[in-house]
């Protein structure tokens, strides 16, 4: 198994990139999210936040406490470079979506790669490192997966989200499992399909009853397996 993650046995816990997880789902929560955590992540192996559009810096001061309850990624949409500077401190782990940067239009793979190079060269100021990830849109097509991951692995990103179990498997294929993937899943049957196609981890959003049924199909799986 790669050196970048590692399953405990007999625990879901999982170790990637230095980082620990009690278990491979996250939740994915709205810019709104109150600072008081809801109880449900103390369930969750991680939390993705993505900053609102208004109140940014308000916003950032308050992530140390929510990093104090869970192991936070940070999902950057829109005005990418001043977010990152903003959010590296605080983050445990910070995810790029140049495809929604703006809102304009899909950036071109010379665009992405400029700006994860920029990205990664910022890094460089940091005395710690923090992982970076690249998101895979919905509307990537198979032949457009392979120059992402190229990309991304030339540029020193260290991972990969991918929104569908068919790009979770394309992406393993491409990187050669070499990077870990971080997938997107709705639904227990998704999330057991992508973590046996490569993904390290898979993150699913805000609805208690999808993180509980993910979570037993998983723990079910795991039980079966032992």
């Amino acid at each position: 198994m790669p050196f970048f993650f590692k399953k405990k046995q007999n625990s879901l816990a999982v170790e990637m990139l230095g980082l620990h997880f009690a278990n491979p789902v996250g939740l994915m929560l709205p810019p709104d999210t109150p600072i008081k955590c809801p109880r449900m992540l103390q369930k969750a192996g991680f939390s993705c936040l993505t900053p609102p559009k208004d109140n940014v810096l308000e916003w950032v001061s308050n992530l140390q406490e929510i990093r104090k309850k869970t192991v936070l990624a940070v999902n950057l949409k829109t005005d990418i470079v001043r977010s990152f500077s903003l959010v590296y401190d605080f983050a445990d782990l910070i995810v790029i979506d140049p495809d929604s940067d703006n809102g304009i239009s899909s950036p071109d793979i010379a665009d992405t790669a400029q700006l994860l190079d920029e990205l990664v060269s910022l890094r460089l100021c940091y005395e710690h490192h923090t992982p970076i990830f690249l998101r895979l849109s919905n509307e990537d097509t198979p032949d457009e997966i392979h120059p992402l991951v190229s990309c991304a692995r030339l540029s020193g990103l260290d991972g990969i989200v991918a929104p569908t179990p068919e790009k979770v498997r394309l992406t393993a294929l491409e990187c050669q499992s070499r990077m870990p993937i971080i997938g997107i899943v709705e639904n227990p049957e998704d999330a057991l399909a992508e973590l046996q196609a490569g993904a390290t981890l898979v993150q699913t959003y805000m609805r208690p009853h999808a993180l509980n049924r993910i979570l037993k199909a998983i723990e079910n799986q795991h039980t079966d397996t032992l």
